[in-house]
């Protein structure tokens, strides 16, 4: 990383052109991104450059900034984007604050609007990624550029914008392999601006269930193996609704479980020789997946006996859940900031999705989740979000860089 010297006064060496200060408009930066594709093939093991634009894009807005950037190695094609404003007071023992969000969205299709051109239209701001989560990294990155023209930094700031947050998180993942100067981290996601502090993880894994081929006219040869999946299928709806009869958590509610799809069967006139489940179970902080995906195998083998053969494939995807404390100093810090800009604060809550924040979270930054923009919006056919949400979201981030600096 390049490093850039400070004088004794913690200002900018006068070594090189001289420094103009920045003034970001989020709205401005929110349409260069939703004009910039950034989106997940949604498939294991991908290396196409997916965040590659969307990653150009911020370095040169930090660079231009003379804020300290590096791009973070995922694997070939996939990278992150770090940017830390050094802080210019003595050494106060403070560690800072980590902004964080990610560059990548959800495919486009079947959507109803152009997903690439970002169109205001009754004060709405439309495109792929407007909510999820662009919108979150226009306000942050607009404050974080804000903190660093400031003459009085007390404490060192973060901002970390992530890839693959909407299939496997890999680029969290990988920020935490790494220390940062930081205790607690604020993640964008659309929340409305309320303060999330717990969220579901999720395990997410392949059922195979397997049978014998036959000719299509002479089934009584083979065994349908889609027969036998609409056992299991039956099998896994109990399952679910067990889970329907466990305890909630306060802020979560219970587990679930959902068959998300299905595949099997190669030709009309051929008996199936196999068929394939997809699907997710949905955590809550204190359930393990791999645990929960071997109570799932021990239930649907006893509901339906030995007759059948099936496999549950290791899982592809296991991710923890959230949950931070009511009480942690950022939760209350954002709070603060809420009561300062908005006149009160907002309510601390849950949410079923998952997000980076609880691999961070991990590491051990305490974390909330709060960004601008309605998740009901998020990944939809005309997907958008709401400007005064940007500006809101702007205002507050501002408000808790300056709350940290006092």
């Amino acid at each position: 990383m390049k490093v850039r010297r400070e004088n004794a006064r913690g200002r900018k060496s006068a070594a090189g052109p001289a420094h103009t200060k920045m003034k970001l408009d989020p709205v401005q930066l929110l349409k260069d991104m939703i004009a910039i594709p950034s989106v997940n093939p949604m498939r294991v093991g991908t290396t196409e450059p997916v965040e590659r634009d969307m990653a150009n894009y911020l370095e040169q807005v930090l660079r231009r900034a003379q804020i300290d950037c590096e791009r973070q190695t995922i694997s070939d094609g996939r990278e992150n984007v770090i940017g830390v404003v050094h802080a210019n007071q003595r050494d106060n023992g403070k560690k800072g604050l980590m902004f964080n969000s990610h560059m990548d969205t959800v495919p486009v299709a079947n959507m109803t609007i152009d997903p690439f051109d970002p169109v205001v239209k009754d004060q709405l701001l439309f495109g792929r990624g407007s909510c999820d989560a662009k919108g979150s990294i226009a306000s942050m990155l607009s404050a974080v550029v804000d903190y660093a023209e400031s003459s009085h930094r007390e404490v060192p700031v973060v901002f970390a914008a992530m890839a693959d947050e909407e299939f496997s998180f890999s680029g969290s993942w990988k920020l935490i392999e790494r220390e940062w100067p930081v205790t607690a981290c604020v993640v964008g996601e659309p929340t409305r601006l309320a303060r999330v502090i717990a969220h579901k993880g999720v395990a997410r894994w392949r059922i195979l269930v397997k049978g014998v081929s036959a000719h299509g006219a002479t089934p009584e040869l083979g065994r349908s193996a889609i027969y036998d999946a609409a056992r299991v299928a039956l099998a896994l709806e109990a399952y679910a609704k067990r889970l329907e009869t466990s305890e909630p958590h306060m802020l979560l509610g219970r587990s679930t479980i959902n068959v998300g799809k299905v595949n099997g069967g190669q030709s009309v006139n051929i008996v199936p020789d196999r068929c394939e489940f997809e699907m997710e179970r949905r955590l809550l902080p204190h359930e393990d997946g791999l645990r929960v995906i071997a109570d799932c195998e021990t239930f649907v083998r006893n509901q339906v006996g030995d007759g059948i053969e099936l496999q549950f494939e290791a899982p592809y995807l296991v991710d923890p859940a959230l949950e931070t404390s009511s009480d942690a100093a950022i939760v209350r810090a954002l709070g603060d900031a809420q009561r300062i800009e908005f006149g009160s604060e907002s309510e601390l809550r849950g949410a079923n999705y998952g997000t980076d924040g609880s691999k961070i979270s991990r590491a051990g930054i305490e974390t909330v989740v709060c960004g601008p923009g309605d998740i009901a919006n998020a990944h939809t056919k005309d997907e958008h979000i709401e400007i005064e949400q940007v500006e809101m979201a702007t205002r507050l981030y501002r408000s808790l860089l300056s709350k940290l600096s006092k």
